[in-house]
């Protein structure tokens, strides 16, 4: 799975709705200056394991278990989901 940040690609939401997540997501780790970088295998794998739809937690108990010792998992999820939920709203007004 991917953890590196690399330019966003800006995808057509109303064709998909999945990469439009993606690409939510994405956004926020940027924002947030988290080196991560989900690509559309990584989300499907998510999506398929995370129970209770708790993408961030399940990608953070697999792949940045390290910062369990310093975070609680609701934390992170949190602080991303409000990212997301803020990338969205501009780049939908923005559209």
């Amino acid at each position: 799975m991917s953890d590196v940040v690399s330019e966003t690609v800006p995808v057509d939401a109303t064709s998909d709705p999945l990469a439009a997540e993606l690409e939510a997501y994405n956004r926020a780790f940027c924002e947030l200056e988290l080196p991560w970088r989900w690509d559309a295998q990584t989300f499907r794998h998510l999506v398929s394991v995370a129970p209770d739809q708790d993408f961030v937690g399940a990608y953070v108990e697999r792949n940045q278990a390290h910062l369990l010792r310093v975070y609680e998992k609701a934390f992170l999820r949190n602080l991303v989901l409000s990212a997301k939920d803020r990338c969205r709203q501009e780049w939908q007004s923005a559209a």
